[in-house]
């Protein structure tokens, strides 16, 4: 099962956010994509600068029989651009795209479409595509950070995907108030195994967050006790109501295949 079809089916997908290589290395994508096995039913492309873009990674997984989703970038992108790059999408048999603003610092020329107008774009050009849009729950100004949202949702995205969660309390309010809206929108939060003191401050300092006391804690006592927060998280989130399916994207780049054999045991353990 897809993982659009199980996200509204409620039956708690898992996708493994990857990183492409700096230029095509079919062989680097595809261990890369193979991190979490048949756990994962979805593989999240991220779009990065001096990277292979999303779309060509995309075709190369789409190629090979995984189910990409295409990180769709706006930042810096004309209307005409962003349009041939969905008709190309639809060509090749994209049907899942996450649009999403970018990290990099390029202008926006003066036809530059909005979020709001992208999801728009996507829906028209790409015929039975799943769309999902972000939300980062760090962001102090909680209603502005839903005010941003609810109009991606009414212009055709169906599923939100966050920021790292590293307590669900966090996420809490969001998501009730996501629910509330339109309880048919599916929310995926992010989850990242972190299991060394400088790995979370590098995640901290990344995402200007301040990790939970009692998270960081156990991640400072060592690996083992990393892995069991990791663990509890997960079964924290597959448990709530209020959480649709996740996300894991790890801090490497390039994560060891005893990494993802961890992290599947984890799933596992939280009856995913």
């Amino acid at each position: 099962m897809s993982f659009p079809d199980r996200l509204a089916a409620r039956t708690f997908p898992v996708a493994l956010e990857i990183t492409p290589p700096q230029r095509p290395l079919p062989k680097v994508l595809l261990r890369r994509a193979r991190l979490l096995g048949d756990a994962a039913c979805a593989i999240n492309v991220i779009q990065r600068p001096n990277r292979q873009s999303s779309l060509d990674a995309s075709a190369e997984l789409l190629e090979a029989g995984f189910h990409p989703v295409w990180h769709l970038v706006t930042r810096g992108r004309s209307r005409t651009g962003i349009v041939s790059d969905l008709t190309r999408a639809a060509a090749i048999g994209i049907r899942q795209v996450l649009v999403i603003r970018g990290e990099h610092s390029a202008p926006d020329p003066a036809d530059a479409p909005t979020i709001r107008e992208t999801i728009a774009l996507a829906a028209e050009h790409i015929p039975g595509v799943t769309i999902g849009a972000t939300l980062n729950q760090y962001v102090p100004d909680r209603a502005a950070v839903l005010r941003n949202l609810f109009p991606k949702l009414a212009a055709g995205a169906t599923y939100v995907q966050t920021q790292p969660v590293f307590d669900l309390e966090q996420l809490r309010p969001f998501a009730e108030a996501i629910r509330e809206r339109d309880p048919s929108v599916g929310i995926v939060p992010m989850a990242m195994p972190l299991l060394t003191a400088d790995a979370a401050d590098r995640i901290s300092e990344r995402l200007k967050l301040t990790l939970p006391e009692r998270y960081r804690a156990r991640i400072d006592q060592g690996e083992a006790p990393a892995w069991e927060a990791f663990d509890e998280l997960l079964q924290a989130l597959a448990a709530s109501d209020l959480v649709d399916g996740v996300a894991i994207m790890t801090v490497e780049m390039d994560a060891p295949a005893e990494v993802g054999e961890r992290i599947v045991q984890a799933l596992r353990r939280a009856g995913v």
